[in-house]
């Protein structure tokens, strides 16, 4: 018993070892760089090894965004708790969302589909909304006169931010990130304002 608990923690660390792998070169060398022999020369193993563990890249890289998702949403958690207002909560969250791209940006690409990647967060055809984001903008959709859905109004959220982080990421941003940060919280009050005027 105690043989196959030291198997199964091996096989865990060695998976945590390869998504950490890719995550690094991401972050290095950009995602084209990201291949299942780099990330098993740098791990010190053989390239059919990788697939003991993960059964391709795409395998890993769906690991990678569910740990990002994870972490977001943790973040989002912290950076709302000492907020009261509904109002407040949502900027706050958003603002997080903001934080985690810029900081962590091969996270963000893997999971919003940035960099030529495709998302792996939500399906191909829509932006992926985190669940923190929907439920804070159901509260504050609570109460109003609003035809908008909690996950419409996310969602534009979402949107919003990822074009102004996408172009930021990218250095197309005229102005660069602290002018993309200004007018994306610009936006994110217009569409509040928007709704609170309902």
């Amino acid at each position: 018993m105690v043989h196959m608990t030291k198997i199964s923690h091996s096989h865990s660390e060695r998976r945590k070892d390869i998504v950490g792998a890719a995550q690094a070169i991401a972050a290095a060398e950009g995602w084209p760089a990201v291949t299942v022999r780099a990330i098993a020369a740098r791990i010190g193993c053989s390239a059919p090894a990788i697939y003991q563990y993960f059964q391709d890249k795409d395998a890993i890289l769906a690991e990678l965004a569910a740990e990002g998702s994870v972490a977001l949403a943790t973040a989002m958690e912290v950076a709302v708790e000492p907020f009261g207002g509904r109002a407040k909560r949502l900027r706050a969250a958003s603002q997080a969302l903001w934080d985690f791209a810029l900081t962590n940006p091969e996270l963000y690409a893997v999971m919003f589909g940035a960099e030529g990647l495709a998302g792996r967060g939500g399906s191909a055809c829509d932006v992926f909304v985190p669940e923190a984001l929907k439920r804070l903008a159901g509260e504050i959709l609570d109460k109003r006169r609003s035809d908008e859905t909690a996950e419409d109004l996310a969602a534009r959220i979402a949107a919003t931010a990822h074009g102004f982080i996408s172009l930021t990421l990218a250095g197309t941003m005229v102005g660069g990130a602290e002018r993309a940060a200004t007018l994306f919280q610009r936006s994110l009050d217009a569409l509040i304002k928007g709704i609170e005027r309902h």
